[in-house]
């Protein structure tokens, strides 16, 4: 076709026409608008079941926990008594091990007690035999006691210490009031028994019986002195009475 043809003169032009109408419509339509937040929706994920899995692919995940079940039953089949207590840890020899340990304790304790009641034992034995045992004097001493005419006091006549080291003890005894020429001296240990008896004590010029004994011969404790006055017949008979407490040393 030629540049003047009529023919596509025509159809350009009511295709230019066909454009400018449709840019009209364009302009002349109201943009649309958004609706308010209230009507708008939200999101929301659906839960969709997932595509079965190939057959080859569960096989493949399922070896490896077989193969972790096959290795612990080789270990445990390997080692059988890794579980296993030894002998000392069982719930026997425990029990044992504590009634044998709850034994020794009392037989230490019972030991302990025996051993401090013994040594104390063995120190009062120490003691006794301290004072059972005649030694030898260092010093003089003289010791006055009034007999009671009576009957023995309410309290002792006389109180002295236990010498120590040991003294020679001279004791005098009044004996002005009785009419006897001699006398005889009976001297006991309360709880214990007679110490000795000494017979025809004659009194000197001042009415005075005179006698000189050891002190180690006396231990700690109380004695009772008893005078007896001999007749003609040779009887004896109670003249006096006398106590005397030796005190242990501090």
């Amino acid at each position: 076709m030629s540049a003047g043809d009529p023919t596509t003169t025509s159809t350009s032009t009511a295709t230019n026409k066909a454009a400018r109408k449709q840019q009209q419509q364009q302009k002349k339509t109201p943009a649309s608008r958004k609706p308010p937040p209230r009507w708008r929706k939200y999101l929301v994920q659906a839960e969709l079941e997932l595509p079965p899995p190939a057959p080859g692919t569960r096989e493949r995940a399922s070896a490896p926990d077989e193969r972790k079940d096959d290795d612990d039953i080789e270990t445990a089949t390997e080692m059988p008594g890794a579980t296993d207590l030894a002998w000392w840890q069982t719930t026997p020899v425990v029990l044992s091990l504590v009634l044998a340990c709850v034994l020794l304790a009392g037989l230490t304790g019972w030991s302990l007690y025996r051993a401090a009641r013994d040594r104390a034992a063995a120190v009062a034995a120490e003691a006794r035999v301290t004072t059972l045992t005649l030694r030898a004097i260092s010093s003089e001493r003289t010791l006055r006691i009034t007999p009671n005419p009576r009957s023995w006091s309410a309290r002792p006549d006389a109180t002295i210490e236990w010498p120590e080291p040991p003294q020679l003890l001279e004791l005098q005894l009044p004996v002005g009031y009785s009419s006897y020429l001699t006398f005889a001296l009976v001297i006991d240990k309360v709880d214990h028994g007679r110490v000795m008896v000494v017979e025809h004590l004659a009194p000197d010029s001042n009415r005075e019986l005179r006698l000189a004994v050891n002190s180690s011969a006396f231990g700690p404790g109380e004695y009772r002195l008893r005078l007896q006055g001999h007749t003609w017949r040779g009887e004896r008979v109670d003249a006096g009475w006398a106590r005397l407490v030796v005190a242990a040393p501090h």
